[in-house]
C-alpha cells in the first residue's frame, strides 16, 4: 500500500464501504475514559444498592468489572491488528462461525438501537428535576435532544469525536468532584453527625436470610451490566481511528484504573452516604426515580446549586451515551449490510464517510422514546427507560461473551498458522485466563439472574407486584422473555438456514471456522510512513519516572 495521509488510508483489501480515519488518539482516550460514564452509573446504579445492599452492589460491580477488563483488552488486541468497521459481527464471523457473527452483529446493533431511546427517556425523566411533567411532557424533551444529536452524526466521524471529547471531559471532572466531596462528607465534613463510617451499611447485603441475600445480589447484576455498557466501544471506533497502533492500545491501557476509580469508587461512596432502604435508591419509587442518587448526595451537602449542576452533568452523560448509540448503530448496520446480513443499500457511504441510510434507520429508533413516553402516560419516560435498560443488559453481556470466545479462537488460530505474537501491535494480558473468566462470569451470572427473575415472579409477593408475573415484573425482566429468545433465535435460525442451503447437512451451519482457514490478512492495517515515524519516536521516549530520570542524567553527562 502506498503511503497516504492517515485520514485517507484504505484499510480493506476487498471492495467495501470506505469510512474515514479521522478519530485521533485524544478522541479514543476520552471515549474510553468518559464514554462509558452514563445513566447506568449515574442514574440507575442506586437501584443496585437498593436491591442488593451496598456491599452486594459492590460485589456485583467488582465481578462485572473483572469481566470488562478481560473483554476490553481482548477486543483491543483484535481491533489493533484488524481495525475493521463492525467488529462485533465481522470478527466472530471470521474466527468462530458465520451464524454467530450474524447473531452477534444484530444483537449489538439492537443493543445500541435500544440504548438510544433508553437514554433519551432518561433525559426526559431527569428534566423533571427542574420542569414537572405537568408542564412539559417527557416525549417533548426526548424529541428536543434527538434532533441536534442527529445533526452531529451527519457531519462525520470527526463531529462525533469532538462532541464525545468535550462531553467526556465534563463527565470526568464531575465524577472526580463527586468522589472528592463524597469522601469529605463520609469523613464528616459539613455534617452534624460526624464521620459516617459504615453506619449506612445496615444491612451490608439486603435479604432476610442467606438465600434471599443471594437472590438479591443476583438481581442487581442487570444494573451492573447496563452501567458498564460501552466499555467495548473502542473496538468499534478502531475502524475510523488514525494511527491505530498508537491510539487503540493507549485508550485500552487504563481500563483497570477507570473501572476501579469511576465505577467501584462511585458505588462505594453512594453506599456509605445513603442507607440501602432510602427511597432515593428505590427504582420503583416515582418520586425517587426522577433524580439520581448522585444528585441527591449533592443536595444534602448544602452547596448552592451543586445538585442542579450534577443533574445537568447526568443529562450530559445521557446525551453522550445517546451520541455513542447513534454512532455504534450506524457502523454496525453498515457492516451487516456489507456482509449481506442486511439490505445492501444500507452499506452506502457519502463523501464524508457517513453511512447516511444506516444512520437514518438507527435514528428512527430514537422515536421509540418519543412514542413510548407519550403512550405510557405521565411517567412514561421512566417506564420506557426501565424496560429498555433491562433488555439492553442481556445484549451487553451476550456481546462480551461472544467477543471473549472470538479472542480465544483468534489467538489460537494466529499461533496455529505459525505467526509470531511479537508481530501483534497490542497483546492482551492474562491470555487465556481473562477470556475464560469472562465466559465463566457471563454464564454463571446469567443463571443467577434467571433464578432471581423467576423466583421473584412466582414465589415472592411485594407491594409493587402482589400477583404472579405482574406488570412490574414484565418491566423489570424484559431481558428474560425478549432478550434470551432473540439472541438464541438469531444464532440457531441463521445456522439452520445456512446449513439447509449449503448442501452439507442441516447442522453444518454450526461448524466452527478451522484454524487453518482463518483470514488474518483482509483488513489488516498497514501503517503510513508518517505513522511509522511517529510510532518510532514514541517508542524512543522514556517510559515511567525512572527512565525519565535516567534520560535527564545521561543528557547532563
Amino acid at each position: 500500500m502506498n503511503a497516504k495521509k492517515a485520514a485517507d488510508v484504505v484499510f480493506h483489501i476487498q471492495d467495501e464501504p470506505k469510512l474515514k480515519r479521522k478519530l485521533q488518539a485524544r478522541h479514543l482516550e476520552m471515549i474510553a475514559i468518559g464514554g462509558t460514564i452514563g445513566t447506568g452509573l449515574l442514574k440507575k446504579s442506586g437501584g443496585a444498592i437498593f436491591t442488593a445492599g451496598p456491599l452486594g452492589a459492590l460485589l456485583c460491580y467488582a465481578i462485572i468489572g473483572l469481566q470488562v477488563f478481560g473483554v476490553a483488552t481482548s477486543i483491543g488486541e483484535m481491533a489493533t491488528f484488524l481495525p475493521i468497521d463492525g467488529a462485533f459481527s465481522a470478527l466472530p464471523t471470521r474466527f468462530v462461525n458465520p451464524s454467530l457473527g450474524f447473531a452477534s452483529g444484530w444483537n449489538y446493533w439492537l443493543n445500541w438501537a435500544l440504548t438510544l431511546p433508553a437514554e433519551l427517556s432518561a433525559v426526559a425523566g431527569l428534566m423533571t428535576w427542574w420542569v414537572p411533567q405537568s408542564t412539559v411532557q417527557g416525549w417533548i424533551w426526548s424529541l428536543t435532544y434527538l434532533v441536534p444529536l442527529a445533526g452531529v452524526n451527519m457531519i462525520g466521524v470527526d463531529g462525533f469525536g469532538e462532541v464525545e471529547f468535550v462531553l467526556s471531559i465534563i463527565k470526568i471532572i464531575a465524577i472526580v468532584i463527586f468522589l472528592l466531596i463524597g469522601t469529605a462528607v463520609w469523613f464528616g465534613a459539613g455534617g452534624k453527625t460526624g464521620p459516617l463510617g459504615f453506619r449506612n451499611w445496615s444491612p451490608p447485603i439486603q435479604g432476610s436470610d442467606p438465600f434471599n441475600q443471594f437472590l438479591n445480589v443476583a438481581g442487581a447484576f442487570t444494573t451492573a451490566f447496563f452501567s458498564f455498557g460501552g466499555t467495548e466501544l473502542v473496538g468499534l471506533t478502531a475502524g475510523e481511528a488514525a494511527n491505530v497502533r498508537k491510539s487503540v492500545p493507549k485508550a485500552i491501557n487504563g481500563t483497570f484504573y477507570r473501572i476501579l476509580i469511576f465505577y467501584i469508587g462511585s458505588i462505594f461512596i453512594v453506599g456509605v452516604l445513603l442507607p440501602p432502604n432510602s427511597e432515593i435508591l428505590n427504582p420503583d419509587n416515582p418520586a425517587g426515580i426522577a433524580q439520581s442518587p448522585f444528585v441527591y448526595v449533592f443536595s444534602i451537602v448544602g452547596i448552592p446549586a451543586a445538585a442542579d449542576i450534577m443533574n445537568g452533568v447526568i443529562i450530559v452523560a445521557a446525551i453522550s451515551a445517546a451520541n455513542s448509540a447513534i454512532y455504534a448503530c450506524s457502523r454496525t448496520l453498515l457492516r451487516l449490510a456489507a456482509d449481506g446480513s442486511a439490505p445492501s443499500i444500507l452499506a452506502r457511504v457519502n463523501k464524508q464517510g457517513v453511512p447516511m441510510l444506516a444512520l437514518a434507520v438507527s435514528l428512527s429508533f430514537g422515536l421509540v422514546a418519543v412514542v413510548g413516553s407519550y403512550a405510557a402516560g405521565p411517567t412514561g419516560s421512566d417506564k420506557v427507560f426501565g424496560w429498555l435498560s433491562q433488555l439492553i443488559s442481556l445484549g451487553i453481556m451476550a456481546a462480551w461473551m461472544v467477543m471473549s470466545l472470538t479472542h480465544l479462537r483468534f489467538r489460537y488460530g494466529y499461533i496455529a498458522q505459525g505467526k509470531k505474537l511479537s508481530d501483534l501491535p497490542y497483546i492482551a494480558p492474562f491470555f487465556p485466563y481473562a477470556d475464560i473468566l469472562s465466559l465463566s462470569i457471563g454464564g454463571v451470572v446469567t443463571c443467577f439472574m434467571l433464578m432471581f427473575s423467576f423466583y421473584q415472579g412466582n414465589f415472592v409477593a411485594t407491594e409493587e407486584c402482589p400477583t404472579y408475573f405482574c406488570a412490574t415484573w414484565f418491566i423489570n425482566n424484559s431481558w428474560v422473555y425478549c432478550g434470551v429468545p432473540l439472541v438464541v433465535g438469531l444464532f440457531v435460525g441463521h445456522a439452520l438456514y445456512t446449513g439447509s442451503k449449503s448442501g452439507k447437512g442441516l447442522l453444518s451451519g454450526f461448524t466452527l471456522v478451522r484454524y487453518e482457514d482463518m483470514d488474518f490478512e483482509t483488513g489488516r492495517y498497514v501503517e503510513t510512513e508518517e505513522e511509522i515515524a511517529e510510532n518510532a519516536r514514541d517508542a524512543a521516549k522514556p517510559k515511567g519516572m525512572v527512565n525519565w530520570a535516567k534520560r535527564m542524567v545521561s543528557k547532563k553527562e
